[in-house]
This record gives structure tokens, sequence and C-alpha cells, in this order.
């Protein structure tokens, strides 16, 4: 199994929810559909935290643990990014996770998690195309190396 299958899988969790939320938005009949979308929006965050935090605990630090400069670059690139996205998106969640917030205002969130959703999706594109097949190929490489005998 590559390094990565548990990640994008993440990744299409969160693109269908990203997709059944932009649908439920576009179907908004008034009050009672807010709570629906503040409940899709809660699970969403629950697969972006853990997507989030796996990469930060074990993908970045296996990448840049690789001494391999480019390798390390790029990861720490990544690393950097997801945190200010992260930053993001939970400013976003504060601000529309309920449902009387969404219902307060649906076309500012309408426009919000319009803006929100293209950076979580360009980022993951970017993962899928950039990142995660070094990774996979890293993981490789380190698989089929042979261990060190002790003297």
């Amino acid at each position: 199994m590559a390094r990565t299958t548990m990640l994008r899988a993440q990744i299409d969790a969160a693109e269908a929810m990203i997709d059944r939320i932009l649908i439920a938005i576009d179907a908004y009949r008034g009050d009672a559909s807010a709570y629906p979308l503040s409940l899709d929006l809660a699970r969403l965050a629950g697969v972006l935290r853990i997507q989030f935090s796996l990469g930060d605990r074990h993908l970045y630090p296996f990448m840049i643990a690789s001494g391999q400069r480019g390798t390390t670059q790029i990861a720490r690139g990544f690393q950097r990014d997801v945190c200010h996205l992260g930053k993001r998106f939970d400013r976003f969640m504060q601000r529309w996770s309920t449902s009387s917030a969404i219902a307060s205002d649906v076309p500012q969130f309408r426009c919000e998690a319009e803006v929100m959703f293209i950076a979580l999706r360009e980022r993951f594109q970017r993962e899928k195309r950039d990142l995660y097949p070094l990774a996979d190929a890293l993981a490789e490489r380190v698989t089929l190396m042979p261990t060190p005998r002790a003297a």
C-alpha cells in the first residue's frame, strides 16, 4: 500500500463533502436548510483536521528526514501552506459553524464557502500532483534499501 493511500482517501471524502455542501447551498430553501449544512461542515472539518494532522505528524517529518534537499524543501513548503490554510479554514468554521450563522446571511456564507472550497481544492490538486507521488516514491526507495548490518 502506498504511504499516501489514507491521505488520498481523505481528499476524496473531503471533495465529496464539498460537492454535497455546494449542492445544499444551491438548494437552500430557508432556515431549516441551515442545520444540515452546519452538520456537513462539521463533518468536513473533521476530515480536514485528520488529514492536516497526518501530514504534520507523519508525512512531512518523513519527507524532511529523508535528507534529500528537494524533497525536504517541497515538504516544508507544503507544511507551511497547510498551516496557513488550516488557520484560514478555522476562521471560516468559527464564523459559519452554526445553523444560525448560516441562516443569518446565506449569500455571504455562499461566497465565503466557495472561496474556501476553491482554496481547498487547489491544495488537494497540488498534493495529488506534486506531494504524494514524491512521498510514495521516497517510501518505496526507503523500503527497498538494504538494512545495515551490525558490525
